[in-house]
């Protein structure tokens, strides 16, 4: 009986190897796709996408470590062991808790950052953002142009504004660079004078719109106008009713005195027919248009007479102010502010060279910069609770906290579930070779106390031999003298802190380096991985240029 038990638990050990294989590709697929993601220009929206599947890959993680221990327990002879359905059931609601705990997690430790976090947090992000664009080098990094292309580059850029926050005096040193970063960042957010661009032709399209109509020239499909032709027709039926007659059944002997009168409120010609709806409405939008173009048009509080040119129209001041500023009851989003333009610009109606409308983005960008100065100069009260800047300070915080902590926890499960791999095959190579010795088999067919705590010792041995590798090893950022810097800074002790606050420290820089060492080295094998085993599965993650 016990040699049958060894013999199942040796198929089951397989199975949990195989298991245990497939889990770490899609970890470590993810892994490389997460690092493509938080290594660079931050998207809040794809961070959220990629974090579904890595809580997703937490969860599942926690739930092979369920079945193992529960589908273990039901080989052993001397136990009611745990049926099918309970372990099922077990092994979903781990997951589900684990995925549900770190959702929880990240949310406690973005909201219980204090005001002047999330006003670093907004200043080191713009920062990242900065290093990813060319306009921002920092003195004591590594002098490669490509470094931000590599591995260890994408990793110090996740970990980046989480790291700087703690920089003593980064405001104060920064504060030369803001107008400069700001503008760059604007310009780039922009799209560059061609992506502005795309929104001055928009922009001009809606006036050009605005004119047609103000001119009379109004298209068929204008609410304006297909209200007013349904409401005449109505009131044309309406007359006809009173003497019960429709369109259709107006006798021919009073048609005449049925176009007389219609013609004195809609101009249809003298031999119209009553029921002819068509020319009704076209007669309709004639006067319609007519009275359109005599009427001119006030655009914020800007009287328009009747009869301009387009460019006339253009030049006119409450035309102006809708292109700079966008038209009145905005609801606040990009689209309804207008071009964002300083009060004295110029918006022409065309423009003949790229040198000319250059001038317009220029005026743009120094315009907003100046704008979103002083959310950068802002005092840490603008981010407190109900503060104006809150909102904008909690997404900072969030996007410098997520990264590092995705990164970590998505390194964590690849490191312990390749050593729980280890102690599985050292788990199926005791079980065998006890057999070939013929050593007499537990009575639930598990390894002798020696063997297990052998596999224990590989399982121990492979989880910290390769965290102490990543401990003690270093690439060319972390052997940097701008980040042994930055990590001295979140070492530092305040006044007054308690040893265990100490000891957090050191734990959060030791994570930290072993974070920015373990992705640079093991991000080729696990592209590898997504790309050739997993036919570049994207986990959520569409990049724009491929």
């Amino acid at each position: 009986m016990a040699a049958s038990l060894r013999s199942l638990q040796i198929r089951q050990t397989l199975i949990l190897i195989a298991l245990t294989i497939v889990y770490l590709c899609f970890e470590l697929g993810f892994n490389a796709r997460l690092l493509d993601v938080v290594g660079g220009d931050v998207d809040p929206t794809a961070v959220e996408d990629v974090e579904f599947y890595g809580r997703s890959l937490s969860g599942i993680a926690a739930a092979l470590v369920v079945l193992q221990l529960m589908w273990r327990r039901r080989l052993r002879i001397d136990t009611t062991g745990p049926s099918w359905k309970k372990i099922g059931l077990w092994s979903l609601a781990t997951a589900v808790i684990v995925f549900m705990v770190l959702k929880t997690f990240v949310t406690v430790l973005v909201n219980t950052r204090d005001a002047q976090f999330r006003r670093m947090a907004f200043t080191t992000t713009l920062m990242q953002r900065s290093l990813v664009g060319g306009s921002l080098q920092l003195q004591g990094l590594v002098d490669d142009p490509g470094l931000f292309a590599q591995p260890e580059g994408k990793a110090f850029l996740a970990l980046f504004p989480a790291l700087a926050v703690s920089v003593g005096h980064l405001d104060e040193r920064m504060e030369p660079a803001k107008e400069q970063l700001i503008n760059f960042n604007v310009r780039k957010l922009a799209g560059g004078a061609a992506g502005y661009y795309e929104k001055y032709q928009q922009a001009i399209k809606e006036v050009h719109d605005r004119w047609k109509l103000y001119s009379g020239m109004i298209p068929d499909n204008d609410p304006g106008l297909q209200a007013k032709q349904q409401s005449s027709w109505n009131d044309y039926e309406q007359s006809l009713s009173r003497h019960g007659w429709r369109p259709e059944s107006v006798p021919a002997r009073r048609r005449a005195a049925v176009v007389n009168n219609v013609r004195k409120k809609v101009p249809v010609p003298a031999n119209w027919h009553p029921a002819d709806q068509l020319s009704f409405r076209l007669a309709v939008k004639r006067r319609y248009a007519s009275e359109a173009a005599s009427k001119g048009v006030t655009v914020k509080g800007d009287r328009i007479p009747p009869g301009l040119s387009f460019p006339a129209f253009v030049a006119r001041p409450g035309i102006q102010a809708v292109l700079r500023d966008g038209p009145d009851g905005g609801n606040g989003s990009e689209e309804s502010r207008g071009l964002r333009l300083p009060r004295g610009a110029v918006v022409q109606d065309a423009y003949g060279s790229p040198a000319e409308f250059g001038r317009l983005f220029d005026q743009f960008a120094a315009h907003v910069t100046q704008e979103k100065l002083l959310e950068y100069r802002a005092s840490p009260v603008d981010f407190e609770g109900g503060g104006k800047y809150f909102v904008k300070g909690k997404d900072a915080a969030h996007a410098a906290i997520v990264p590092p902590v995705a990164l970590f926890f998505s390194l964590l499960g690849a490191i312990g579930h390749f050593s729980k791999l280890l102690y599985l095959i050292a788990t199926v190579g005791l079980l065998v070779l006890a057999a070939r010795r013929g050593e007499e088999a537990g009575k639930d067919g598990q390894l002798s106390r020696r063997s297990a705590w052998i596999a224990t010792g590989v399982l121990a041995s492979a989880f910290l031999g390769i965290w102490g590798i990543f401990t003690v090893s270093d690439n060319h950022v972390t052997r940097s003298e701008l980040f042994r810097q930055m990590l001295d800074w979140n070492r530092r002790a305040e006044d007054g802190s308690t040893r265990w606050l100490i000891a957090g420290k050191g734990l959060l820089a030791n994570f930290t380096h072993v974070v920015a060492v373990g992705q640079g080295y093991s991000y080729p094998v696990n592209e590898a991985i997504r790309v050739n085993i997993l036919q570049g599965m994207e986990y959520g993650y569409h990049p724009k240029e491929k």
